[in-house]
């Protein structure tokens, strides 16, 4: 079981060793994200886009099973926030987190883990997860971790090559 942040530097911290063990360089495509994720987390990554009226809350999932980790995202969403979804479920999987309880009450996404299963999931939420983080909310704590990496992930995957050559644009 994973350590949680319990505080703000603490996230920060554990996001900046997460990056670190990933060994991730600047323009690393998509390929080569899931290449190190799937060997350092001992798991295949299937990623597929699915989705009903019953994903209006959900955005994203991670079912985990033996030597597997079957990423869902919602079809609807436009390419880039489908990416942003699967940089945060690949972001559970590089955290080491165990388990999920985000998904709202009362709505069901048609994806019931089976047996030897556990989900992450990732829904829309309100608040501002950097700033406003309950650091006694073990689940607030789990999904500010993911989405602060996913972004960090995403800075240098998108990110400009050349940081100096980018500055003289302002």
């Amino acid at each position: 079981m994973s350590v949680l942040s319990v505080s703000p530097a603490d996230l920060q911290r554990r996001v900046a060793e997460a990056l670190a063990r990933l060994g991730l360089s600047r323009g690393a495509t998509l390929s080569t994200l899931l290449e190190v994720v799937a060997s350092t987390s001992g798991r295949t990554i299937e990623i597929s886009p699915v989705g009903t009226k019953e994903w209006e809350t959900v955005t994203g999932l991670v079912l985990l099973s033996e030597g597997r980790a079957q990423v869902l995202v919602r079809k609807s969403d436009p390419r880039w926030y489908q990416f942003h979804s699967v940089l945060h479920e690949l972001s559970h999987l590089v955290l080491e987190h165990t388990g999920c309880s985000s998904l709202p009450s009362g709505r069901r996404t048609g994806v019931t883990p089976r047996a030897g299963q556990t989900m992450l999931a990732r829904s829309v939420g309100t608040y501002e997860f950097e700033r406003h983080v309950d650091f006694h909310d073990e689940e607030a704590v789990r999904e500010a971790e993911a989405e602060k990496l996913s972004q960090v992930i995403a800075e240098l995957m998108l990110g400009p090559k050349y940081r100096e050559d980018e500055a003289v644009l302002g």
